[in-house]
């Protein structure tokens, strides 16, 4: 009996449903939803509504009248309407009409919502030549999905911190900007603009006091933009603006007034005003880039020159053919570099560190070389420079250590010194490296010693610091190399605990000659030892040189005096893949 009341139960359920479908009015129930339908005759140009159209629509009755009346409420800023969409289409209708999807902007005369977003689907019908002679379908406002789609595209195009466009759509219009000024045979330009000694601030006032200048700096261009210019978040401290129809002289006059803009008081941060300089950067489109990377490209260099000249620079950039061959140059040399790193070319050359009475080799220093395909080498000198420029040092600093430990590995009387980069060494990953290789064999951690150079302790002394007592802590020495170039003070260089300090070569190079070079290195040299520090002197070319520093009191000599050893590799080198 209950499974037959259940189906009593359902019968009565569907034919109530029957009954609401029935007598169902859609044309009283769509404009509750914002919704209307529409019959449209395209030969007599009539357009019928359903009930409540000019109500939903917010327009006028005789403005619905006509098709042609219809399409003069499209608002022609905005997409185009249903006229041009069934006019102009290149479709045929194969007998069940061609079914179109379109959204555009009406005018209305609501004077609290003037435009209106419409959703028009529709399906037109050919009459017997071929062309469109009907069209049914609905329209419904979409003004509230609108704005949400359009905040949603906005946040997805904008950078938070300043406002303006993130770097993908900054990019996106800088490449516009270039198309619509070669199309129209104009001129465009791009500038970067780069906070002054952003690294200070962050020091002096935290990181977050460094993104309210930022945000400041943008708010202040951006006042000084015109209406079709567009400003966006580059990187770190730097923006990009966009100026389209933009002449060399419009260029100069901007940027400088953009540079005015933001010198010209405090910017106000949540723990003061704090006093703020830029420098730009800036290049004429597409006469200087037909690309936005050659733009970025271009403007960075600008930049780069800039900010050589001191705070508040501006460059316009130029071409150089020096710059363009350094570049050059510089492809080259990194293409040789990841080269023979995949292809296991990358070698030590072994240089000995001797005593100065007996000239016993104490320990070598492990030099990175290239192989040719022709047998020749290429010296650490040549491209370690570029490589760090370009940021592949850390791969030789890798395969270095790599080779190094290998060798010390195979050799248990071998003592020798690698050179790090201060890229390598404040990244971690290469001090990882390090932790690792001595824990496979800590036998050889009393036979390394790591070299740093002086500026790069000078440049950040609080990690240097902790990098050479982190070493020191693995069991290697530490040795301070180029010391002197830096004019490291007492207290610096005894903060720094490391064990050894190399002398500068260009205060070695002329000792014979120069009484002043003589007079530095005999400071130098009883500043270390006054602090317990063993001394090397570098560069070391002959007898009379290597002579007078062992009368200055320096403990070691290194130099092309004495010969280098070329490293045998090891039957399965490590290889550092790229």
């Amino acid at each position: 009996m209950a499974k037959i009341a259940g189906l009593a139960d359902q019968s009565t359920v569907a034919g109530a449903h029957r009954s609401v479908s029935e007598s169902l009015d859609s044309t009283e129930v769509l404009p509750l939803a914002g919704v209307v339908a529409y019959d449209w005759d395209l030969a007599t140009d009539r357009l019928i509504w359903s009930n409540k159209a000019p109500e939903v629509l917010k327009v006028a009755p005789e403005a619905l009248a006509s098709g042609r009346g219809y399409a003069r409420l499209i608002d022609p800023k905005g997409p185009s309407g249903r006229y041009d969409t069934v006019t102009g289409t290149g479709q045929r209708d194969e007998g069940e009409g061609v079914v179109y999807h379109i959204e555009y902007r009406i005018l209305t005369e609501d004077p609290d919502e003037k435009e209106l977003w419409i959703e028009d689907n529709g399906r037109w019908y050919a009459g017997p030549d071929g062309r469109p002679a009907r069209a049914r379908g609905v329209v419904r406002a979409v003004n509230e999905r609108r704005a949400r789609d359009e905040r949603l595209i906005y946040h997805s195009d904008q950078d938070e911190l300043t406002g303006g466009l993130n770097r993908p759509r900054l990019i996106e219009e800088l490449a516009a900007a270039i198309d619509a000024a070669d199309r129209f045979q104009s001129s465009a330009a791009f500038a970067v603009v780069a906070v002054d000694n952003l690294a200070i601030l962050n020091d002096a006032y935290g990181f977050d006091i460094a993104d309210e200048v930022i945000a400041g700096v943008a708010s202040r261009i951006r006042r000084e933009m015109r209406a079709d210019d567009c400003i966006g978040r580059l990187s770190g401290n730097k923006l990009g603006i966009v100026l389209n129809a933009c002449s060399d002289t419009d260029l100069c006059v901007a940027i400088a007034r953009f540079s005015r803009a933001v010198g010209a008081g405090p910017i106000s941060t949540g723990t003061g005003s704090v006093a703020v300089t830029v420098s730009v950067g800036a290049v004429v489109l597409p006469r200087h880039g037909r690309t936005a990377n050659d733009a970025m490209m271009h403007a960075q260099e600008a930049l780069d020159e800039a900010r050589v000249r001191g705070c508040a620079g501006i460059v316009v950039y130029e071409p150089s053919p020096q710059r363009d061959a350094v570049r050059k140059h510089n492809v080259q040399v990194a293409a040789q570099i990841v080269a023979a790193l995949n292809e296991g070319r990358i070698a030590l050359v072994l240089q000995p560190v001797v005593a100065v009475g007996d000239r016993t080799p104490i320990f070598h220093e492990a030099l990175c070389r290239i192989n040719l395909d022709d047998g020749s080498q290429v010296a650490a000198g040549a491209f370690i420079e570029t490589a760090e420029r370009l940021g592949i040092v850390r791969l030789v600093d890798h395969r270095t250590l790599d080779l190094a430990v290998a060798r010390l590995v195979r050799d248990s009387s071998l003592v020798l010194s690698i050179n790090v980069s201060a890229v390598s060494a404040y990244d971690g990953s290469w001090f990882g490296r390090l932790h690792a290789h001595l824990r496979r064999h800590p036998d050889i951690a009393h036979r390394m010693i790591v070299e740093i150079t002086e500026t790069m302790a000078i440049r950040d002394m609080e990690r240097a610091v902790a990098f050479v007592r982190s070493v020191r802590d693995l069991g290697c020495k530490v040795a301070i190399d180029d010391f002197g170039a830096g004019h490291t003070s007492f207290r610096n260089l005894r903060s720094l605990g490391a064990d050894i300090v190399k002398i500068d070569g260009a205060f070695i190079e002329r000792i014979a000659e120069t009484e002043d070079d003589r007079f530095f290195v005999a400071t130098l040299v009883s500043l270390a030892q006054r602090i317990g520090l063993e001394t090397i002197a570098e560069k070391v070319s002959t007898e009379t040189d290597a002579r007078i520093l062992e009368e200055l009191g320096v403990d070691y000599l290194q130099g092309h005096l004495f010969p280098t050893l070329e490293d045998v590799p090891a039957p399965s080198p490590i290889q550092a893949a790229v």
